[in-house]
């Protein structure tokens, strides 16, 4: 990173940054598994003696099974993400610093390169599976070479671990692939200052313009466009949008120094935002604070937002995936395909969100402070992508427009889901986030301590969490268990206590999650999780090393490695890796 600022003039400042950053990986993702949709003939070359007689005594020609490929394909990512930013600005005042102004300009790239070698490849995976003994050699080869001589095809043994070979691992296994550069263009300009006094204090406003240009071209490997992959591929994405936007504030002191109204404020702010992609919106906010008595201070918001579709919303091609459903239809959990992607006709969010809290800060007590905060959200045209459980869930309840969205074959079994983004009919939720915290150094506490100790207790609770499709109504506050829905626990509370010495620190932490449901949503056996506490450590020394500042530290996340509800892989609430730990070193030069 590189910044500048250069005085032009007393009251005219010019900075420019430059930002680049490169971050890079590999590891491993997920496995490329088959679960139970291999099909297997008696005459297969890899089949033994006794499993194929076994099958001439019953008569069946075929079986069916499913494997484990840790041995075949094991997918890893690669990836590399480089960020690049410049930005200039100009900040001036006149008429005696009582009005200042600012306008800027900055130029964004990311770029998000990714290879992810170890997928299946649909068609060649179902030929090598497919193999027979030659009636010319005696050797394994695959059946398609019986018709075609040319093919390259290698015949692929299954049965027991480590038995495909390398050659035939290489051939039914491929690399999906994309590249992709996000670009941000962003400038405005803004005019701020007190333009006249109250008894109260002075009045002040903002006025400004501001504009932004997104765009981004991501491009995928052959295979991935030719939707080769069994269960994963990239999709290409290519859109731009642009929004020009105009906005003004104003804070008004209403009352000072008058019992009950220590300081009485009112703040007001709109926007209007033009996007070339749904047109123009408003988007508003009007509020109140007021420092009622010494350290004890309350704040409402009401407020209209918006928010309109973003680039991967908007323009991401057909995605593929896999998910397991519950089909309330069959009565039955089943593996089925998904695909998503983005939507152009999306229309603009809206947000009626409602706040109101006090803090307190005592004056008696330094160092504690208190606060509560209410939330009401209602969101209209919610901008979202209905996950696939929800989508078979909702259909079944009779939404017949995301029926659409479900295939069954002839016989009802479900085949596919397409969870591409939409516009929902309404999300709510309400709730109160609260915290206490107190500050103090130690000799404060005791006479032969040293260093200062933080105390803090912080929490959510949701009332809460409903989506409604203009059918059906869904709760999800308990439903915290599946990964990909919208569900939230009722309670989340994080305790922590950290110390700070003059070379030595530490801190310890408690995190807590209330009871619940895997999936609320559906009918399934051994749907209760069990509300869980986990428990965190850490150290840190800070030192001078030749004139450099040098801080190492560690920590143990999940000290007592407590497993996750079963189920919950990419959970956000749980920790689905275990214990681990962390370790490193910061140096300033």
């Amino acid at each position: 990173m590189f910044g500048a600022t250069y005085d032009l003039t007393d009251n005219l400042k010019l900075t420019a940054d430059v930002l680049r950053s490169r971050m890079w990986n590999n590891y491993i993702w997920f496995g490329d598994h088959n679960r139970g949709n291999l099909t297997i003939s008696r005459d297969n070359a890899f089949l033994s003696p006794e499993v194929r007689n076994a099958m001439l005594a019953a008569g069946q020609t075929t079986f069916t099974m499913g494997r484990f490929n840790s041995d075949l394909s094991y997918g890893t990512i690669d990836f590399e993400r480089v960020n690049t930013q410049v930005s200039v600005a100009l900040d001036g005042s006149f008429a005696d610093d009582a009005w200042r102004w600012s306008a800027f300009y900055s130029h964004g790239e990311y770029q998000n390169n990714i290879d992810t070698p170890g997928f299946q490849l649909r068609q060649e995976f179902a030929w090598a599976v497919d193999s027979v003994i030659s009636p010319t050699t005696g050797q394994p080869i695959c059946r398609i070479a019986l018709t075609n001589p040319s093919t390259n095809c290698v015949p692929l043994n299954l049965f027991g671990l480590g038995a495909p070979s390398q050659a035939a691992i290489d051939y039914v296994t491929g690399t999906p692939r994309q590249r992709a550069t996000t670009k941000l263009d962003v400038g405005g300009v803004s005019l701020r200052g007190e333009p006249f006094a109250l008894p109260a204090g002075d009045v002040s406003i903002a006025v400004g313009i501001e504009a932004r240009k997104e765009q981004i071209k991501q491009t995928v490997g052959e295979l991935d466009a030719a939707k080769a992959f069994t269960s994963f591929s990239f999709s290409a994405m290519a859109g731009e949008f642009t929004v020009k936007e105009a906005f003004g504030e104003i804070l008004i002191p209403v009352l000072a120094d008058v019992p009950g109204f220590k300081k009485l404020d009112l703040n007001a702010a709109a926007r209007i935002s033009d996007y070339d992609t749904t047109g123009s919106i408003w988007s508003w906010k009007v509020g109140a604070t007021n420092e009622f008595f010494g350290g004890f201070r309350g704040r409402v918001t009401l407020s209209r937002d918006i928010r309109s579709a973003n680039l991967s919303e908007l323009f991401t091609t057909t995605t593929t995936g896999y998910n397991n459903i519950n089909d309330p239809v069959k009565g039955q959990t089943v593996y089925v395909l998904n695909n998503g992607g983005g939507n152009p006709e999306l229309t603009p969010e809206t947000a009626d969100t409602f706040t109101a809290g006090v803090t307190y800060q005592p004056p008696s007590i330094p160092g504690l402070n208190l606060s509560i905060d209410y939330f009401k959200i209602k969101i209209d045209d919610v901008i979202t992508t209905i996950a696939p459980q929800d989508l078979v869930t909702r259909c079944f309840n009779g939404n017949t427009d995301l029926c659409a969205k479900v295939d069954r074959d002839a016989d009802g079994n479900l085949v596919r889901t397409r969870s591409t983004f939409v516009n929902l009919s309404k999300y709510e939720t309400d709730g109160v986030d609260a915290e206490v915290s107190y500050r103090a150094a130690m000799e404060d506490l005791f006479a032969s301590a040293s260093g200062k100790l933080t105390l803090r207790l912080v929490g959510t609770w949701v009332n809460s969490l409903t989506t409604d499709d203009g059918i059906s109504v869904i709760e999800y506050v308990r439903s915290q268990g599946y990964s990909f829905g919208l569900g939230v626990p009722k309670l989340r509370v994080m305790a922590s206590a950290d110390w700070k010495g003059d070379v030595f620190g530490g801190f310890a932490r408690a995190r807590y999650i209330s009871k619940g449901k895997y999936n609320s949503t559906i009918n399934i056996v051994n749907n209760k999780i069990d509300a869980y506490t986990y428990f965190d450590v850490g150290l840190n020394a800070r030192l001078s090393v030749d004139d450099h500042n040098v801080e190492l530290y560690g920590a143990v996340t999940n000290l007592f490695d407590k497993d996750p509800p079963p189920g919950s892989l990419y959970s956000p609430y749980y920790d689905v890796i275990g214990r681990y730990f962390t370790v490193g070193a910061r140096v300033a030069f």
